[in-house]
């Protein structure tokens, strides 16, 4: 999850004292607004239970701050949300859930009531979650699963993402919901009926898919999402493929249809468009797509394929930042190697947070299919040309890929360092 502070106002109390009150955003959309001692307070709580555990917080200052000093405040708490948000035992906490629930609650003076929140698949298709204003994200999904009879063991393959589609039926996964967050406040908040909260599976590798064939109501979730993005174009079937996934739409063999999924090219792939990418001193309009361990760029005149072992790091600019917009403009830059060269692209999208967290989603994924399979990732020792190929695919062991992540002001920044 990326976090950032990117919006900061001066204010004054009913007493007539000054205090700053900080926007925080998640994956580019505005979280909660907070005040500075209502997060100290909140870290002294936090640290009877986890003490050492926690990050350093940023201090007191007793005299009026000057602008340099609010700018590193500001940093400095923006760095502290990532770094225990990002810690899995603390953000997973009642104390931190809690916290965070208030504080959405807060921000837009909303009322715990009853309520019922549609959950939709990606056949349009719905399901009523009857619960309060106030519940996660993790229970709204729990229930919608209950509700759907997707056996409990599964949910960890599923998530909820706030998804768009226009009036000329251009559909958009737009956004991860956090399992801290409150999915009524983030659809309300939004104020847009084109967009919904939807259940999509959240893996990157397609061969987990065997992982959840024994349930028939998870599979009925994999096989109308895989006839969406068919339907959108987000796969390259041969003509015979095509025929024999329509026949089994027809038959509504849903099982079959996906075992042909598996064969497919891009199948399992996230897609992302189009977005604006500047690719060997040249910009132009590219469809861009993640998975099977790669980096994809398409338009009509080529095709950028860039492989996950070559990437050295990337980071995630928002560069929009109005309460008001639905969505923010993120620009999304990568370094890889090519060769001895390093190069920079660089995507500009409303979805750069979704494209990272693919790209992280396919990295944490990886030793898993290594003991699995035992197993490959692709790479090339001598690249010459990224462009109109297929990298071919060569056994690596586990142990030699590692990966840190840091933040660095507005940006949330996050390096990979590969050793092959």
């Amino acid at each position: 999850m990326h976090v950032s502070i990117p919006v900061t106002e001066d204010l004054v109390d009913d007493l007539g004292g000054r205090y700053v009150l900080y926007s925080v955003y998640l994956e580019g959309f505005i979280l909660f607004k907070v005040r500075y001692k209502e997060l100290h307070f909140w870290d002294e709580q936090m640290h009877r239970v986890f003490g050492k555990r926690l990050p350093a917080f940023p201090p007191k200052y007793y005299l009026a701050m000057t602008k340099s000093m609010a700018e590193e405040r500001r940093t400095m708490l923006e760095h502290y949300l990532q770094e225990i948000i990002s810690d899995p035992v603390v953000s997973s906490s009642e104390i931190f859930i809690d916290f965070l629930k208030k504080r959405q609650l807060a921000t837009y003076k909303m009322p715990t009531i009853k309520l019922i929140l549609k959950v939709y698949l990606a056949d349009g298709r719905h399901v009523e979650v009857g619960g309060q204003s106030s519940d996660t994200a993790e229970r709204v999904l729990e229930t919608a699963l209950y509700k759907l009879g997707v056996s409990r063991e599964l949910k960890e393959y599923f998530r909820l993402f706030i998804t768009h589609k226009d009036s000329n039926g251009a559909f958009t996964v737009m956004k991860q919901i956090a399992h801290f967050e409150i999915p009524f406040i983030t659809i309300w908040n939004i104020n847009n009926d084109s967009f919904q909260i939807e259940v999509r599976k959240w893996y990157m590798d397609p061969s987990t898919d065997v992982m959840l064939m024994g349930c028939a109501a998870a599979v009925d979730l994999l096989y109308c999402q895989a006839v969406q993005e068919l339907e959108m174009n987000w796969f390259r079937p041969t003509e015979k493929q095509r025929q024999n996934l329509q026949h089994f739409i027809k038959v509504d063999n849903k099982i079959k249809f996906l075992e042909i999924m598996q064969e497919v090219e891009h199948y399992g792939y996230m897609v992302f468009g189009p977005c604006t990418a500047h690719l060997a001193e040249t910009s132009s309009i590219f469809t861009v797509s993640v998975g099977s361990n790669e980096l994809f760029c398409s338009n009509v005149n080529e095709n950028f394929c860039l492989p996950i072992n070559l990437m050295i790091q990337w980071h995630v600019n928002m560069h929009v930042q109005t309460e008001k917009s639905n969505s923010q403009l993120t620009e999304f830059k990568l370094e890889y190697k090519q060769g001895q060269q390093r190069t920079w692209i660089t995507i500009c999208s409303e979805q750069g947070f979704l494209l990272s967290s693919c790209l992280k989603k396919i990295l944490s994924e990886q030793p898993v299919t290594l003991v699995k399979e035992n197993l490959e990732i692709i790479e090339n020792k001598s690249p010459t040309n990224i462009f109109n190929r297929k990298p071919r695919q060569v056994k690596v062991p586990k142990n030699k890929i590692s990966r840190s992540f840091s933040c660095e002001q507005n940006n949330v920044f996050e390096s990979l360092d590969f050793s092959l």
